[in-house]
């Protein structure tokens, strides 16, 4: 049996001793059990947090009722619950601050009162004879200070955990930070090493050009030349993508339908000649995202299913909507990747293809982490890969 319970039994047992009309007194029963059944509904209902603000200022409605009919029971002005009264309005502003609604249930409190006073005494009741009158506004009295001690600590202890929380939150955002300084770092002294090679190699071939410009092979130095260059190219412009940071997200509705054709006519020549057909599937709603992020991430990711593509394969995107969010699979018929492979897969630099550099991986994987999803592979070898981009249901307008 809970404290307030007994208080309540208390009470109307000085009102009984007190020789107050028993009518009075079952009417007073009868409320706080309604009271009661009314605050456990409204407690279950304080589990789901998207619900608890509504829930604080229903439970001080219900609460403001119940002292109200009590107080005006049992001697209006001089009843022994009239202490109580102020309790619903000290819970709403203590828990929402000057917040419209807990002003208005202040002002409710302060007019109810008011109206109490002001009710005749056919309606309130005589006052309670002595000395259950003193023991009863003691009584009270002390349960009053009781609640508001008992709120002022819980909303310490929350103010104590809420400032943890924001500490421990403020720390794990400068670790994100620093990590991405160092993988930044990281990536950065590998681009150097990645072109440091397609240089010397174009270096030499100028100067190999330069003495001889008329030789049979400064053609086909020329076109290698140029072959270095999109590769240090290529390079280059992922890294730019994979080091923007997340403040260059510009959000919008995204349809993940159309963003994909897009991301198939961007890369229909390219599939066409590696003989590798192409094509989409699916319905699902929009998503809140950058749109030129998503397809730069997503170009990353249908190119790489073209390439381990062998002629007369297919790559297909295919969408649907699951009760956590849309996905979106790039599934492939491609040469598929060894379980070895699979736990370096998204490591800067790792990559299975001759002229690859492994940051289009890291760069989609990047992407689609600050949209707030998740990239998980599947593959087989020899029977194809899928790549599947998972947006949080949050996420959609």
């Amino acid at each position: 049996m809970g404290v307030g319970t007994l208080v309540q039994l208390s009470t109307f047992g000085l009102l009984f001793l007190g020789g107050y009309p028993l009518w009075r007194i079952l009417t007073l029963a009868g409320c706080y059990t309604a009271f009661q059944i009314a605050h456990r509904w409204i407690m279950g209902c304080m589990e789901d947090a998207a619900r608890l603000p509504t829930s604080v200022m229903a439970m001080s409605v219900s609460a403001l009722v119940f002292v109200s009919v009590s107080t005006g029971l049992t001697g209006g002005i001089h009843s022994i619950f009239l202490p109580s009264m102020v309790l619903p309005a000290i819970v709403s502003l203590l828990f929402f601050g000057p917040h419209n609604g807990a002003r208005w249930v202040a002002v409710g409190n302060g007019l109810v009162i008011v109206a109490t006073a002001a009710l005749p005494l056919s309606i309130t009741g005589p006052q309670l004879a002595q000395p259950y009158y003193t023991i009863g506004m003691a009584l009270s009295l002390c349960w009053f200070v009781f609640m508001a001690h008992l709120l002022v600590t819980k909303l310490a202890v929350s103010a104590t955990r809420a400032g943890e929380s924001m500490a421990c939150l403020r720390d794990e955002r400068l670790a994100d930070v620093q990590a991405q300084a160092r993988r930044l770092q990281n990536v950065g002294a590998k681009v150097a090493h990645e072109l440091k090679n397609p240089l010397a190699s174009i270096k030499g071939l100028c100067q190999l050009v330069a003495r001889t410009p008329e030789s049979e092979r400064t053609q086909e130095r020329l076109v290698v030349v140029a072959s270095e260059i999109s590769r240090m190219e290529t390079i280059l412009n992922e890294y730019l993508s994979f080091s923007r940071p997340l403040e260059d997200l510009k959000p919008e509705p995204v349809d993940l339908v159309v963003l994909g054709r897009d991301v198939l006519d961007v890369l229909d020549g390219r599939a066409q000649q590696a003989g590798v057909a192409t094509s989409i599937a699916g319905t699902a709603g929009k998503v809140k995202g950058d749109p030129r992020r998503l397809k730069e991430a997503l170009i990353n990711l249908v190119s790489n299913a073209i390439e381990a593509t062998p002629n007369g394969g297919s790559v297909a995107l295919k969408l649907h909507a699951e009760p956590e969010g849309i996905v979106l699979d790039v599934v492939d018929t491609g040469r598929g990747i060894s379980p070895d492979d699979m736990t370096r897969l998204g490591t800067s630099f790792f990559t299975t293809r001759p002229n690859g550099t492994g940051l289009g991986v890291v760069l989609a994987q990047g992407v689609i982490m600050q949209h707030g999803g998740k990239l998980e592979y599947t593959s087989t070898p020899g029977k194809g890969t899928t790549a599947r981009i998972a947006l949080p249901a949050g996420q959609a307008a």
